[in-house]
């Protein structure tokens, strides 16, 4: 019966001597030590080969900032240019704009002035409102407003807009101006309302002449 435990008692005695054996032992050459970890130092020609490539790639960094620095500045200079070329155009336009508005001012004091009765013609009155006229047109005059000639030119569709048109033959002549047309600064501000008459012989001064389809045929 004690030859049965024998074993059994042998089996527990030998069960610590197992977990002893299974615990990790570590090992010295396992561990790097820092020496170990760091890379070996460069030698001259290594060190200027590094400094040599490190000069390249900030040269091409130089060269691509130098580059997007002319990019932005070619940018700012061509929406500066299109803002002041829009802003020139603004004001042109403003401009023709309010003195489109004054030559219905000017249509009236030529319309009073050209039915003044001669009694009245040198009156103080009549005097004055010439001055006006002549005040009001220095303005628009000072302004690159220019009066468009009419009467005895050939007809242009550019400058002139006829409203009646008499005769026969191929040359149009403007005979008679209803209502006077301006030029701003060379450009038509208003064409001047005519009557055309055709003929078979050109104007004097050599121009233009209307043909058929253009404006101011009937």
């Amino acid at each position: 019966m004690d030859e049965r435990h024998e074993p059994m008692e042998q089996a527990q005695a030998s069960e610590p001597v197992a977990e002893a054996v299974a615990e990790p032992v570590p090992v010295a050459s396992e561990v790097a030590t820092p020496e170990e970890v760091q890379p070996p130092p460069l030698g001259p020609a290594d060190e200027v080969e590094a400094l040599r490539q490190e000069i390249e790639h900030l040269k091409q960094l130089s060269e691509e900032y130098l580059d997007q620095a002319r990019r932005a500045r070619a940018e700012f200079l061509n929406y500066k240019r299109r803002v002041e070329q829009e802003l020139e155009e603004f004001k042109h336009l403003a401009h023709m704009e309010l003195i489109a508005k004054l030559l219905p001012v000017l249509d009236d004091f030529h319309l009073a002035i050209a039915h003044l009765p001669p009694d009245v013609a040198d009156s103080p009155w009549v005097q004055g409102l010439l001055l006006i006229e002549r005040k009001l047109w220095s303005v628009l005059e000072a302004e690159g407003v220019q009066p468009i000639e009419a009467v005895g030119k050939p007809f242009s569709p550019e400058e002139h807009e006829a409203v009646a048109v008499s005769g026969e033959g191929p040359h149009h002549v403007v005979v008679e101006e209803i209502r006077r047309g301006y030029r701003l600064r060379g450009r038509v501000l208003r064409p001047a309302l005519v009557r055309v008459e055709r003929r078979a012989s050109p104007p004097e001064t050599p121009g233009e002449t209307m043909t058929d389809g253009k404006r101011g045929e009937e």
